[in-house]
């Protein structure tokens, strides 16, 4: 059962910016401590800083790992740890709290997660995350303005009300597909890779070889218009599909730059 949730505010959270989080994340982050889960919130930045971006909400950094492990919060207490990475600083807090491994969920997205995200069961990754945060995670949401984070949120404190693991831990086990058939998530993909071009090219050539067919008077009239019409339809589905390909590849790319 999930007794400690670390998140990422930069990436997951979406304060790389430096815009504090508004009032509906806030509230989402509430219904996990409502639920008697604790929350800790990860970042660079030191307490002050953490706090103006939480909107000045204590009860969102009772327990944080702050400026990437070297300080943390525990309980309300900010203690100075030896740690050099966010992973020691995560694994000092969760011995301090005297939680376990198998009872902490990290969502993560900075590349400086990845080391965290790779070592425990319960480990997701936004879409908007950093490459090295993507393949460490163990599992994948949508991000913030997606409803990603909302909808773990929930699945975390409906969990914890009926005393069980969360519906995507559980789909984990079952399908070996995590949250990212839970919640719809998709790949990230590799810049530059993928069949965009392929589809595009497809696609121009069944729209010509439509007007070939129809000009050639190879069928009839209606017959010709017919071919002619199924030939701009799929023609133009397929240069679509690659359009789209292309500028999921472009987010991706400018997503890993932002996150590495």
């Amino acid at each position: 059962m999930i007794r400690l949730v670390l998140v990422d505010m930069d990436h997951a959270l979406g304060t790389r910016d430096g815009r504090p989080l508004d009032r509906q994340t806030i509230a989402q982050l509430h219904q996990v401590l409502h639920a008697g889960i604790r929350l800790a919130p990860m970042s660079a930045r030191g307490r002050a800083d953490a706090l103006a971006l939480l909107g000045g909400d204590e009860s969102c950094l009772q327990n944080a790992v702050l400026r990437n492990g070297a300080e943390l919060v525990a309980d309300g207490m900010v203690l100075p740890t030896r740690a050099t990475t966010r992973a020691d600083g995560a694994r000092e807090l969760m011995r301090r709290l005297d939680v376990g491994r198998d009872e902490v969920l990290v969502l993560g997205g900075a590349t400086a997660d990845a080391e965290l995200l790779s070592a425990v069961p319960a480990s997701v990754a936004t879409t908007d995350a950093s490459k090295a945060a993507w393949e460490a995670a163990k599992s994948h949401l949508k991000g913030l303005h997606e409803g990603g984070v909302a909808q773990l949120c929930q699945d975390v404190a409906d969990a914890a009300e009926w005393g069980e693991e969360p519906a995507f831990l559980r789909a984990a086990e079952a399908a070996d597909s995590g949250v990212r058939a839970e919640f719809g998530a998709t790949p990230q993909q590799a810049a530059g890779k993928g069949h965009a071009g392929l589809f595009m090219f497809l696609g121009i050539v069944v729209v010509v070889a439509g007007f070939v067919l129809y000009l050639s008077n190879t069928f009839p009239s209606i017959a010709g218009m017919m071919v002619l019409t199924v030939g701009l339809l799929v023609g133009v589905a397929l240069f679509y599909m690659g359009l789209t390909q292309r500028r999921d590849a472009r987010k991706a790319r400018k997503a890993a730059r932002r996150g590495e």
